[in-house]
């Protein structure tokens, strides 16, 4: 016995000790998780946005019966925009139809066509100045107006352009420049007939406005009236005012007036033309 407690002493101690138990491993705080797939989500969004915005709208009117009308009208927009060079692509269009029940034939006439398009550049040098360039094409059987080619530069003032939560731009941009329209004239209903074509020499005012006022409901305003300084007085003006109600993100109801304005139309047509349309937007 005296010698066998040294020995299991030394058996005892030559027993490896059992491994240690492992460190709990850290864990984030709840904020943080919460927090890691929202910064994730902005990154690729802001990954994903390009340079190129746009839209496209269609609406239309059918009537049957004792008359037959049909009445189509679309437009379109699209803009490329960095913060040295924004250019700005812009169509619309209009074609109208009608015929009377009484007409067998089935025929229908024509009673409007127009379409317009045109192309702004613009040279950013500061985010509050720039210069910019626009050339502009329009046709309107209506308004016996067979070819009008303008062309304007000048400077563009950017006074306020942001984003907004609702992920859509407040813009706020005044175009001054010297504006040239060369008018080519044609009489497409009753006596058709060649007219006198007309030129416009004009210091130019253009105001482009952008106002969200919340993520459904969208105001814009675009402004350009131009007096001629040129040979006969005369003053063209054109506004358009839209309010966007969306549907969802890229669908948009759309609520159009257009006034547009001539001092000095062609022989027998008004001053000035009214268009109120409703349509469906959508949004790339």
């Amino acid at each position: 016995m005296a010698c066998s407690l040294p020995l299991l002493l030394a058996v005892l101690a030559q027993t490896p000790e059992p491994n240690p138990r492992p460190a709990p491993a850290p864990t984030a705080s709840p904020s943080v998780a919460e927090d890691a797939p929202k910064a994730l989500c902005e990154d690729l969004t802001e990954k994903e946005a390009g340079p190129w915005t746009g839209s496209a709208a269609l609406s239309f009117l059918l009537l049957a019966g004792n008359s037959r009308s049909l009445a189509l009208t679309a437009n379109g927009l699209a803009e490329y925009r960095t913060k040295v060079w924004v250019a700005t692509f812009k169509a619309d269009g209009v074609l109208e139809t009608a015929a009377s029940a009484e007409e067998g034939d089935g025929d229908e006439d024509v009673v409007a066509e127009a379409l317009v398009a045109s192309v702004r550049g613009e040279r950013r040098f500061t985010p509050l100045l720039g210069a910019y360039a626009l050339v502009y094409g329009k046709t309107d059987h209506l308004a016996s107006i067979e070819l009008r080619l303008d062309g304007e530069a000048g400077i563009a003032f950017t006074l306020l352009e942001r984003d907004t939560k609702y992920a859509e731009q407040q813009l706020l941009r005044l175009d001054l420049g010297l504006h040239y329209s060369n008018e080519s004239r044609f009489q497409y209903f009753e006596d058709e007939q060649e007219l006198p074509s007309v030129d416009l020499l004009a210091p130019g005012g253009r105001l482009t406005f952008y106002y969200p006022f919340n993520e459904r409901l969208k105001f814009t305003q675009y402004l350009e009236v131009f007096p001629n300084i040129l040979g006969d007085s005369r003053l063209l003006a054109d506004s358009t005012t839209k309010l966007s109600t969306y549907i969802t993100h890229r669908l948009a109801l759309s609520t159009n007036l257009l006034v547009q304005l001539d001092t000095a139309p062609a022989a027998g047509k008004a001053v000035a033309d009214v268009a109120l349309t409703l349509g469906a937007e959508f949004e790339f």
